[in-house]
């Protein structure tokens, strides 16, 4: 045996075959194209994992929210369910005062017009006008959501709410309770499907 074949025998990869003369340069083009394919066929793997995850996680939806612009009432601690019903959407939230002092309520609005754009006429009466004790909750059920317009809003279930909640309200020691107080909340959240009992 000489010396070139005794010498290949111990190199390994591209050393041994630069010194074996018996391969052919298909043989070579084909281990080029297995050596590409396998490369990139596992770095294409990686993405398409990495990709399915991301999609499962959704990581860059916006967090669900209910966060008033200025200290005195809560919505966050019982997060709002905004929903639709018969193709119209609605709001149920509870909401906590935190004034420190009795609270009335005389309208609660769930719109997604910008909050400089809110208007009183669009808002919901409660029942009655509703008084919250300081440190106390209330839970507004089914009122009625409307578009930046003051019209009837029509979302679909699973589909994103960016919207405000406005609330008009008096202390109970405010001396003319027609000029109304409005507090207004900032409100991200799911929309979900009523479903029928």
């Amino acid at each position: 045996m000489d010396n070139k074949n005794r010498n290949s025998r111990n190199l390994r990869g591209q050393a041994a075959i630069s010194l074996n003369e018996s391969f052919k340069s298909r043989n070579l083009r084909g281990q080029a194209a297995m050596e590409y394919l396998m490369t990139y066929g596992w770095a294409i793997l990686v993405i398409v994992i990495v990709l399915a995850v991301l999609m499962f996680l959704n990581p860059f939806k916006a967090p669900e929210t209910c966060l008033f612009q200025q200290p005195g009432f809560s919505c966050s601690e019982a997060m709002p369910q905004v929903y639709t019903e018969n193709g119209q959407t609605f709001i149920s939230m509870k909401l906590f005062n935190k004034f420190g002092q009795n609270v009335k309520i005389h309208k609660v609005l769930c719109t997604t017009a910008a909050i400089g754009d809110v208007q009183y006429s669009w808002a919901t009466l409660p029942t009655d006008t509703t008084s919250i004790g300081a440190g106390a909750s209330y839970t507004f059920a089914s009122i009625p959501c409307v578009g930046p317009s003051g019209n009837q809003l029509e979302l679909n279930p699973n589909s994103d709410f960016k919207g405000v909640v406005s609330v008009w309200y008096n202390f109970e020691n405010d001396p003319d309770e027609n000029i109304k107080r409005q507090a207004s909340a900032t409100l991200v959240t799911t929309v979900l499907q009523k479903t029928t009992e």
